[in-house]
């Protein structure tokens, strides 16, 4: 099968952040193997992955070591987090093969989205991004840098960005083409890098953040995927669907999907952006969604527990 696989930011680093990089790449090198394993079992694989966390690190040590270093604006934090992270992932899962005798070259491509809207109606259309702050620092923020600073209750100020939607892959063709000759591609890590294209052609970076739930569907149109697999904590899929994954696939079809849209209210960002976008795609294309924790990915699409989202209504059971 041609597979796009959307793993999330937060499965790519260690839970325990006294760990450093070394927890980090303990966490990659998990992941690669259950890559690996879709490999070995024959699927061709698009890789893109979450970087929230990875952008709120450069953006804590920023403002740790303000006094000695300049600002970076979010696309130079999002091209950053894509080439660290996708680097990770590429060695890990070259690795891999390579132990298990399976000549396949990994690459990774920065890829910049060009953007256009807010997040779909439903979709949280804003995104807290980077450390908290004091009442009087977030204040010198606002003044100097123009910043949205927004009160998060128990944690203090924190910058809030638009949360816009993909329109285009700038590099799709090259992605496509990696992807028809076999390779394993890691590509637009974070949702993209967001920009927009000024009258003149020239392309610039936008000050806001790409949901990869949408641009893990645009991959799949570029690609003509069969399958895109979103890879999120077990505890984030057990609490939005409230159903217990040790009993095998759970078939979930359009219209209990548009029900949990719409009837609850507190289900984690990501994962509404998740929900949202996969009933959009479904609407338009029918195409397969799995949403599988970390170490249920590599059992895909026959063997895994996780949910799978379809178009029509799920058949009854004898």
């Amino acid at each position: 099968m041609k597979l796009v696989i959307a793993i999330d930011g937060d499965l790519l680093v260690s839970e325990d952040q006294s760990l450093g990089m070394a927890g980090q790449l303990d966490a990659i090198t998990h992941i690669a193997s259950q890559l690996g394993e879709l490999v070995s079992a024959g699927h061709n694989l698009v890789i893109t992955h979450g970087n929230a966390p990875q952008v709120g690190f450069m953006l804590l040590r920023g403002e740790a070591a303000r006094h000695i270093v300049h600002p970076l604006p979010l696309d130079i934090c999002g091209a950053d987090t894509q080439g660290a992270t996708g680097y990770m992932l590429q060695q890990a899962l070259k690795n891999w093969l390579d132990q298990h005798c399976i000549t396949i070259d990994v690459l990774t491509l920065i890829t910049q989205v060009v953007v256009g809207a807010p997040a779909p109606h439903g979709a949280p259309c804003i995104k807290g991004i980077g450390p908290f702050f004091e009442r009087e620092r977030a204040q010198a923020l606002k003044k100097n840098h123009g910043w949205d600073m927004v009160m998060v209750p128990g944690q203090g100020y924190q910058r809030f960005v638009p949360c816009l939607t993909p329109k285009r892959i700038l590099e799709a063709n090259s992605i496509r083409s990696l992807f028809e000759q076999g390779e394993v591609v890691v590509c637009s890590g974070g949702g993209g890098i967001p920009v927009r294209i000024l009258e003149q052609g020239n392309i610039i970076g936008v000050e806001a953040v790409v949901d990869k739930a949408y641009t893990a569907f645009l991959l799949g149109e570029e690609l003509q995927a069969e399958a895109i697999i979103f890879v999120s904590p077990v505890e984030r899929i057990v609490n939005t669907f409230d159903l217990d994954l040790n009993y095998g696939l759970h078939d979930f079809d359009f219209s209990e999907l548009e029900k949990l849209i719409s009837c609850s209210p507190n289900i984690e960002d990501t994962m509404r952006h998740k929900l949202i976008a996969s009933r959009n795609s479904l609407e338009e294309n029918g195409r397969q969604v799995f949403i599988v924790p970390p170490d249920q990915l590599g059992k895909i699409p026959d063997r895994c527990k996780g949910i799978q989202l379809l178009a029509g209504k799920t058949p009854v059971k004898a």
